[in-house]
């Protein structure tokens, strides 16, 4: 009778320790798994975040770009469809931050070298034409031009050393 305790506690020992690793496994299959879907979740915003930048320099997008850098910079007249293709543009690359769909980082670089310009050459006339049914007219444009600057190259080539 004794040898059979002694069989039940060793079973009893042996059982703990096969479910502890059997925890200890899945916990860390579980954490490769998660692992692994916010690699490719980040994937997915660049790609997302590059999709919007093809977009962006489309050749009726540059055009309208360049005539909106102009009148930002008082060389010309502001010409109303290319400001509202330009403000809609930056209202969905703030949209798509803001909602995780695009990379923030990469969405600064590429983007706000073009909002700054523009917001601080054409803010007066945007703000101006906010009304009640669109009060938040070229909000994704001062969003873009307000976030911090990404540091530059050589910064970054410093930082490292």
């Amino acid at each position: 009778m004794s040898e059979r305790m002694n069989m039940a506690a060793w079973s009893g020992v042996l059982g703990t320790w096969v479910s502890i690793a059997a925890a200890g496994g899945g916990g860390y299959m579980g954490l490769q798994t998660y692992n692994d879907e916010v690699a490719k979740m980040e994937d997915a915003r660049v790609v997302q975040t590059f999709a919007l930048f093809d977009m962006f320099s489309s050749e009726e997008r540059l055009l309208a770009r360049q005539r909106i850098l102009d009148a930002a910079n008082g060389g010309t007249e502001l010409v109303g469809h290319d400001l509202w293709l330009t403000l809609d543009f930056f209202d969905a690359v703030e949209i798509c931050v803001k909602r995780g769909l695009c990379d923030q980082d990469l969405a600064v670089r590429l983007f706000q070298p073009y909002a700054v310009p523009i917001w601080n050459g054409l803010n007066a006339q945007i703000v101006g034409g906010r009304t009640e049914s669109d009060p938040n007219m070229g909000a994704g444009l001062e969003w873009m031009a307000g976030l911090p600057t990404p540091a530059s190259v050589s910064e970054v080539e410093s930082l490292q050393e």
